[in-house]
């Protein structure tokens, strides 16, 4: 099946699929306008002379328009390259030069930003021209590991890796999961060039839902979108629902949040404090704790005995997926260690990049570097990133066990803990910590409280208030940011033991 295939799923073409609330007033598209909008999009990529294969690049803040590209480069046996808007110029210009992207389509606000590529603006003459032409007869046939989408990691740790996800790998995880979720009226926040967003837009196309699309994330216009739409089914990532409560508390405003159902979470741990503040929020939905990586979304899925899910559990096995837990040290298989991942949905590898392939994929099996444990009833639960993990004096540091731990204190909000060198233990936990609205703390008194909750080596040995956890470009915690500004801080006090 191609990817510009799942938007045929739809049992009602007829229907509202999608609704743009960046536009004023909001545009609404049906499914077949979509459709007919891509492959009038896919038939000019042809017309251009792009050869099946070609990568197509898409740089632009959240609109319709997106999913034109989205489902128009693969209809047309292209490949879809979503660039992150975040990135500064030099690592877009390395992204369009590993990828070899041979046309860009951006939005106004984005046209000067990659010069070295050809493009078209979206709203220019060059576009309305475009999307005036005839639509493409027949999508074009693909092979199910023919390359569809090509998204990069954020790149944390030096460049930005090419994912690929081929027709299969993508088709395969929005039937299985989107099986679950028939028409869904989904809110979409999130920047669509991050794999949360995009994926949680094709489980509502195909799923015969409706994507209310905003344009950027912002708690007051998410709590908006949701009362003026009956949104049924919300998807985002921890921090997003940390900020909502946070304005839910603050403002006067009072919203209807009574038809959400659904709300998943995912892309982030999430804590036991976090998952309550979400329930309270949205008292009649069921909540769930999600997980997925870019390299391989569909892992999880309900107990296939009923059994109720612990509150940040992540799920059971899903029975279309083989997963292991694999000691990172030994080899070893046990209930606790590293989550491999062997399915239809786990990516071809990395583009051009032999030896992290080697390093990631092991005959077919894909290792996530995240650690989880799973219990006698087949729940799994993430304990931490291998690479997020520190030592201090001896002792294993897994910084969401203690971020949990802290936000079960009632003035917490929210927490994130990051390690500070030190020359006699190696790594200290330090805490950046942000309060309940209304709430009074100090960092003595959040000290004593870990040291009585978790083990005294875990312990923060510095803790600094702010008014808001910073983001990275994928709308995670920004760990990178906060790691190198409590070196900052801590450097002319160093005798915190």
């Amino acid at each position: 099946m191609n990817v510009a295939e799942l938007l045929d799923q739809t049992p009602d073409p007829e229907s509202i699929a999608l609704v743009d609330r960046s536009k004023e007033p909001a545009e609404r598209l049906t499914v077949t306008q979509i459709q007919n909008q891509v492959r009038v999009f896919a038939a000019a990529l042809v017309n251009r002379g792009l050869a099946p294969g070609s990568r197509v690049g898409m740089l632009a803040s959240n609109l319709s328009e997106y999913y034109i590209v989205m489902f128009g480069a693969p209809a047309a046996g292209m490949v879809f390259v979503p660039l992150n808007t975040r990135l500064p110029a030099s690592t877009l210009e390395y992204i369009a030069s590993d990828a070899k992207i041979e046309l860009l389509v951006t939005d106004a606000g984005h046209a000067a930003s990659l010069a070295s590529v050809p493009s078209i603006v979206i709203g220019s003459t060059e576009w309305t021209e475009i999307m005036a032409g005839v639509p493409l007869d027949d999508l074009a046939e693909v092979e199910p590991g023919d390359v569809a989408i090509q998204i990069y990691t954020s790149g944390s740790t030096g460049q930005p890796k090419g994912v690929l996800l081929s027709h299969e790998n993508v088709t395969f995880t929005v039937l299985e999961y989107g099986a679950a979720l028939p028409g869904e009226v989904m809110l979409v926040s999130a920047p669509l060039y991050h794999k949360n967003a995009s994926m949680a837009s094709k489980l509502a196309f195909a799923s015969g839902g409706q994507v209310v699309l905003l344009p950027q994330f912002s708690a007051r216009g998410y709590l908006e979108a949701i009362n003026d739409h009956r949104v049924s089914m919300c998807s985002g990532v921890p921090t997003m629902y940390a900020l909502i409560t946070a304005e839910l508390h603050e403002s006067p405003v009072t919203y209807d949040l009574s038809s959400v159902q659904r709300v998943l979470i995912g892309s982030a741990p999430m804590t036991e404090a976090l998952f309550d503040d979400v329930q309270a929020l949205f008292p009649d939905a069921h909540v769930t704790n999600g997980y997925g990586t870019t390299e391989a979304v569909l892992e999880f899925g309900p107990h296939p005995d009923g059994l109720p899910r612990p509150k940040i559990a992540l799920g059971y096995q899903h029975p279309k997926v083989e997963l292991k837990l694999v000691d990172p040290e030994n080899g070893a298989e046990s209930n606790h260690g590293e989550l491999w991942v062997r399915s239809k949905g786990v990516m071809k590898g990395y583009h051009d990049l032999p030896a992290a392939n080697a390093e990631r994929l092991t005959d077919g099996w894909y290792h996530t570097g995240d650690l989880m444990s799973r219990d006698d009833d087949g729940w799994y639960f993430f304990v931490g990133r291998v690479d997020d993990m520190f030592v201090c004096a001896g002792e294993n540091i897994y910084p969401d066990s203690v971020e949990q731990m802290l936000e079960q204190h009632e003035a917490v909000h929210q927490a994130v803990v990051v390690p500070v060198a030190d020359d006699l233990k190696g790594q200290l936990p330090t805490a950046f910590v942000r309060i309940e609205s209304g709430a009074q703390l100090n960092a003595e008194e959040l000290k004593r409280f870990a040291l009585e909750h978790g083990p005294p080596y875990a312990h923060p040995r510095h803790v600094w208030f702010v008014d808001e956890i910073p983001l990275a470009s994928t709308a995670k915690v920004d760990r990178a940011a906060l790691t190198k500004q409590a070196e900052e801080l801590v450097t002319p006090d160093r005798d915190v033991q």
